[in-house]
């Protein structure tokens, strides 16, 4: 098949990662595949299997499946000669009306917070392609133990939305390293506008830490892996898949997070720590873990095993079962 998808940029972001990722799963399975951006620019951070192409040229290809997740592309798609013309559903709060006007395009959920969320306000029951991560890409954690070393927590440092919460973990770092914990911060983030850029120069922190810059992708698991746990502070009513704990999982760290994005992955208790998005709880919840690492062992090896269902593979092959 020939199959394409229509993205504002091909930067780092999960929205954009999403594409390029299921993108080279395609291709391996033998089929096209086209990212089509305003001025067909390859991404520098990862390595595409497929093929670029303008906006422009979207019109003279017949394709079997064109996707976006961007409502402004609507008038693209709908002018698109593909046979499916699809919204994939990733950022909960996007208005989809006029997406739902059009009863050709055919509505894709990223997770089931998302499906439940357009089944109540729109009565729409999407196709629910959950995912995901490529797990062959991470390399599994395989010692828990901190000795004479300080307790790394790992947060994701996109400081210039306040959505992503990395504040709160911040915070709690501090808390927890002026009550006497051992704790060293691991902030991680790659720059791609100038305000990312000036969040960074003005960041402070009162405990030990490291805020890792334009760290290569496809080494992500080496940096996971220096960590003790991951904290995910995203505010739940924005997020609908999250891929930084995805990550954290795929390499067995235990992990905290709110319930942004994590409904399909997280079972409290089991394989991760679900928190209320409170200073005082993420502070509470990382104590628990720097004490116990039993515990930090079961969570995480739990974490590597619930997050295989999710994998890049198995849902590139639902979809392509979906789309005949």
């Amino acid at each position: 098949m020939r199959l394409g998808v229509l993205l504002p940029h091909t930067k780092l972001y999960g929205g954009v990662k999403r594409f390029l990722e299921l993108g080279n799963i395609f291709v391996e399975k033998g089929h096209e595949f086209y990212v089509f951006t305003p001025d067909g620019a390859a991404p520098n951070w990862f390595s595409f299997r497929g093929k670029m192409a303008t906006f422009a040229d979207v019109q003279n290809m017949e394709l079997d499946a064109l996707w976006t997740t961007t409502p402004s592309d609507l008038p693209l798609l709908l002018q698109s000669q593909a046979r499916h013309k699809i919204f994939y559903h990733v950022r909960i709060k996007e208005n989809l009306m006029e997406i739902l006007r059009h009863p050709e395009i055919e509505l894709y959920a990223c997770s089931s917070n998302v499906y439940q969320h357009d089944l109540k306000k729109f009565g729409r029951k999407a196709f629910l392609a959950v995912g995901g991560v490529t797990v062959r890409n991470y390399e599994p954690k395989t010692d828990y133990q901190v000795k004479d070393r300080p307790f790394v927590v790992m947060g994701y440092g996109r400081l210039a939305e306040s959505v992503k919460g990395t504040r709160y973990v911040v915070s709690a770092c501090e808390r927890l390293y002026r009550r006497g914990y051992n704790i060293q911060l691991l902030l991680f983030d790659t720059h791609t506008s100038d305000k990312m850029r000036q969040k960074y120069e003005k960041f402070k922190c009162s405990c030990p830490y490291e805020f890792v810059l334009n760290h290569p992708f496809d080494h992500n698991s080496e940096l996971f892996n220096r960590a003790d746990c991951f904290v995910s502070a995203e505010n739940p009513k924005y997020s609908g898949w999250n891929n930084t704990v995805a990550e954290a999982m795929a390499c067995g760290l235990p992990v905290i997070s709110t319930k942004a994005g994590t409904a399909d992955l997280l079972i409290d208790g089991v394989n991760g720590i679900r928190s209320a998005r409170w200073v005082f709880c993420f502070t509470k919840h990382i104590a628990r873990l720097y004490d116990d690492e039993p515990l930090r062992q079961r969570l995480g090896l739990a974490a590597r095993e619930h997050i295989q269902l999710f994998d890049w593979e198995k849902v590139a092959e639902k979809i392509l079962e979906h789309l005949g």
